[in-house]
């Protein structure tokens, strides 16, 4: 493992390597953009339903790489632990990069958008530098002794949904068969208030870190236990993202930190220039679409459009606490708001992120707000000393941030689960799992 100290030269060569890196990727993006994602038909759409002007801005590039090649820079000189190094990164990638080059390239673009990401990063890299004294287990668990509490909190958790779902389970989802007619039909005869929040718990979060401490004793039957469970969570709600989980998890468990974000900066430049390449060369979009233009570039035109739709017009988390300060004024949910006025669409379902979503319930201090919850968040987190083992779990809500409200991330997607798993289970595994 890496550590300051004896490595720190190899950190300090990894680090470096990942500027460049990501300096190159940032630039690739704005090719994407310009020369195959403007012209897709999400885009065009919101061009002309937003009244948006895509037209390449050089003094925005400009202002935007300077502040891109800044917080890079802070990414090199600032010591920080190897799990904030990566959340970090991940934000540049996902948050920082798309933002800037929409700025760059929509005329007259809000400038609190990308102003929102930039803090965003910028108040992650401060908080993590502060360290929070919060003691609620005095004594860590060791390994062997949180492989059997999740093994027994997954056998209680997991009865319900066997006796709900296993009745209306479709084999042939197996095959990525009939997947929306098995949605539809499970929605329509589960409505469960359990099996709904505990889902995303299970499949994102308790399931795969028992996997990692299956895979890492050794235990052979809890690996294949928890890959079975995963399969049949897969079959209660044929949701891809189950496999896409198991995945991430399988695949970010070797190397440290840092390692892992350089391979992970790696293998996201090698998937745009390669989508790019089959673009330009074969007019074969598929991959763009697939890949660039849905996880980086596709989140951030949302948050575009709910900046423009919710201007002055705020919800106050009337959609959350309805009646608290004003009531809800839509029939719908806000994701099938902006995909109806945007997109033509109801059924669209335009979810935002983090930053949308602060905006959306109360402007600026809700982005704000929202920012500084998730400053504080990932400054507890990183001061658990969480192995890297553990990494895919993070990835996967870190992932969830970008398509999903503050509420919904920690209370649907497990966000607070998490936590408390991180403080009881995951607490000090980077020394117990070597």
């Amino acid at each position: 493992m890496l550590r300051y100290g004896g490595n720190k030269l190899i950190v300090e060569k990894v680090k470096a390597q990942n500027v460049v890196l990501l300096l190159l990727l940032f630039l690739l993006f704005q090719l994407c953009f310009s020369l195959v994602l403007s012209d897709l038909y999400v885009f065009e759409k919101a061009s002309l339903e937003a009244d948006l002007v895509y037209t390449f801005h050089h003094v925005r590039f400009f202002i935007v790489s300077i502040v891109v090649l800044f917080s890079l820079i802070l990414t090199l000189v600032i010591r920080t632990k190897g799990f904030l190094y990566i959340i970090l990164v991940l934000i540049l990638i996902f948050f920082v990069f798309p933002s800037a080059i929409l700025f760059a390239n929509i005329q007259n673009l809000d400038y609190r958008i990308f102003l929102s990401h930039e803090l965003f990063f910028l108040v992650v890299l401060a908080f993590g530098k502060i360290k929070i004294k919060i003691k609620i287990a005095s004594k860590t668990i060791d390994i062997y002794s949180s492989r059997k509490l999740l093994l027994y909190i997954t056998l209680v958790g997991i009865v319900p949904f066997i006796i709900l779902y296993l009745p209306h389970i479709n084999f042939k989802n197996f095959f990525f068969k009939e997947i929306y007619e098995t949605r539809a039909l499970m929605t329509a005869k589960v409505n469960n208030l359990y099996t709904n929040y505990t889902y995303s718990w299970f499949n994102k979060i308790i399931i795969p870190a028992l996997f990692i401490y299956g895979f890492y004793l050794k235990k052979r039957s809890t690996v294949l236990f928890s890959a079975i469970l995963l399969i049949f969570l897969f079959l209660c709600g044929a949701h891809k993202t189950v496999f896409v989980g198991l995945f991430m998890v399988v695949v970010l468990y070797k190397f440290d930190y840092r390692r892992k974000s350089n391979y992970l900066i790696k293998f996201i430049l090698l998937t745009a220039l390669g989508s790019l390449a089959l673009s330009l060369i074969f007019d074969n979009n598929l991959a763009m679409v697939m890949t660039i233009r849905r996880a980086i570039f596709l989140p951030a035109l949302l948050d575009v459009l709910y900046f423009d739709l919710f201007d002055g017009n705020h919800l106050y988390w009337s959609e959350v606490f309805n009646g608290l300060i004003i009531e809800y004024p839509y029939k719908h949910p806000h994701a099938f708001i902006v995909g109806e006025v945007y997109f033509k669409n109801i059924i669209w379902g335009a979810n935002n992120g983090i930053i949308s979503d602060g905006f959306m319930n109360f402007g600026m201090i809700g982005v704000i707000i929202n920012i500084l919850i998730m400053g504080l968040y990932f400054s507890i987190l990183n001061q658990l000393n969480i192995s890297g083992k553990f990494f895919g779990i993070i990835f996967l809500f870190v992932f969830s941030l970008i398509s999903s409200s503050l509420t919904t991330v920690l209370l649907t997607h497990g966000g607070i689960i998490l936590l408390i798993l991180a403080f009881f289970i995951l607490k000090d595994t980077r020394k117990q799992m070597l």
